[in-house]
């Protein structure tokens, strides 16, 4: 009997979850207001060094026709995966209270060319990551996990939700032919203004603190 459990059972792929009439809809937003496009950046999970990715990044502003949208399917997509996790009968009971907030809804373009390197979307209170895939006309940016391990290739109005820490290296391959349209979010515990308070705190400890070999039953971890 094989006693082992597939990591890559905890991503769930939902086909078509948005309408075709959604997706265009959200792609409208996008160049719409594209004047206001960025770029992100992030560690590379193979060398740590921070690394700009290669597409064109915007916020979706909140209160808008598209925030609704894009926050109502995700709070639904939490939900099934909640159901879906539970049928495994082998997580705590309360990872139902890790993902109860959406945090940078975000709408990418990927022009021919641009990919996402290796990284993690760890961040403090981040324990899930979810994206909707807008268009399906063009080749390449296959979503890959593990390095190659699990690919998925999204189809327009495809759903995926998965956890976030440093263990779920995912990445984009690169557009080869024409453009891709998608967009994500970060799925935390806490609302985004709790966590900054607390992580002010805490620098403002780690800053100010000494560490003391005898200190109780804490010890310092050496690389």
């Amino acid at each position: 009997m094989n006693n082992y459990f597939d990591i890559t059972n905890l991503i769930l792929h939902k086909p078509k979850f948005l309408s075709e009439e959604q997706c265009d809809f959200l792609i409208k937003y996008y160049e719409e207001n594209k004047e206001r496009k960025n770029r992100e950046h992030c560690p590379h999970a193979e060398s740590g060094i921070d690394t700009y990715s290669t597409f064109d990044v915007i916020d979706i502003l909140y209160g808008t026709k598209e925030s609704n949208l894009v926050s109502s399917s995700i709070e639904k997509m939490i939900n099934m995966w909640q159901d879906y996790t539970d049928e495994f009968k082998m997580f705590h009971k309360w990872k139902r209270r890790s993902m109860l907030y959406s945090h940078k809804l975000r709408l990418m373009k990927y022009k021919t060319g641009a990919k996402i390197h290796p990284h993690v979307d760890h961040a403090p209170h981040v324990y899930g990551s979810c994206t909707f895939n807008l268009n399906e006309n063009y080749e390449g940016g296959d979503f890959v996990f593990f390095r190659g391990k699990k690919k998925i290739k999204l189809k327009k109005g495809d759903a995926l939700i998965f956890p976030a820490n440093y263990f779920w290296v995912h990445e984009v391959e690169p557009i080869t032919k024409g453009e891709r349209y998608s967009t994500n979010c970060f799925l935390q515990d806490l609302p985004s203004t709790v966590i900054e308070e607390e992580e002010n705190i805490r620098n403002n400890l780690i800053n100010n603190y000494v560490f003391n070999e005898k200190d109780g039953n804490q010890f310092k971890i050496k690389y």
